[in-house]
């Protein structure tokens, strides 16, 4: 699988080696750094472009960091990550207007960066599916045994018992069947309320709706649904092996 691509804007060169040296080892390929905001856009006309960038507020040059967002997004729809050392409401105010996937303080803690990072891409996957599939902002229809989800010109039928489990996956829920994933415009919440007269349907966790059919182990705090691991609250153990042996 490639490598996502992150464009480094960042004038200090400690700040920008140390982000560097973070990223590659999370995986990542690095692009830059640079230290103007002048540069940046002619990353994207290279060959290798940019996935997400990470941008510090204050540079050298003319462009500020917001200036520079400002004219990336001008022709590019990509996740834009500030960083900044400062704080204050003024700067936090402009920034926010150019709508960045994540702010970043300095000294940033490694945690705080990959997490961001993995949640700008998930934000921009999400947006690009539902604009590569419109039928996912269509309405899903529950009845008794099954729900109908709209793909394309038709309702396709799927019948509880072929759902494995259902993620959120930010204002939407992903149903994952052995076959296929389904992208819904719901909330897991929500989702999960449709589905609450389905008994082998059980929200396990703040991210996840399994079918308690298809569990093959249970573990300590995770259940085992095909190859895949599934997270579960520990408070939720009890009534989890409860409603196992009521299906």
């Amino acid at each position: 699988m490639d490598k996502t691509n992150i464009l480094i804007v960042e004038d200090d060169p400690i700040i920008a080696a140390d982000l560097q040296d973070r990223l590659e080892e999370m995986g990542y390929r690095t692009l830059g750094p640079v230290a103007r905001g002048e540069d940046a856009p002619a990353f994207f006309e290279k060959p290798i472009l940019p996935d997400l960038v990470i941008m510090d507020v204050q540079l050298e040059g003319e462009w500020d960091g917001i200036e520079t967002t400002r004219r990336i997004q001008e022709k590019h729809d990509l996740p834009i990550i500030f960083l900044t050392s400062n704080s204050d409401d003024a700067t936090f105010s402009k920034a926010k207007s150019t709508k960045p996937a994540a702010f970043l303080s300095k000294p940033f803690r490694g945690r705080d960066l990959k997490h961001a990072i993995e949640l700008a891409i998930s934000q921009a996957a999400a947006k690009t599916l539902a604009a590569q599939q419109p039928e996912a902002a269509e309405n899903t229809f529950l009845f008794k045994d099954r729900l109908f989800i709209k793909s394309k010109d038709q309702m396709v039928r799927l019948f509880f018992k072929d759902i494995l489990w259902v993620e959120a996956d930010d204002y939407y829920c992903k149903v994952v069947t052995a076959g296929r994933e389904y992208l819904v415009t719901q909330t897991l919440k929500k989702f999960n309320e449709e589905l609450a007269g389905v008994p082998e349907m059980m929200r396990v966790h703040r991210s996840f709706i399994v079918n308690l059919s298809h569990v093959e182990a249970i573990g300590e705090l995770s259940l085992q649904v095909g190859n895949t691991k599934i997270q579960f609250s520990r408070n939720m153990r009890d009534e989890l092996l409860n409603r196992l042996k009521n299906i």
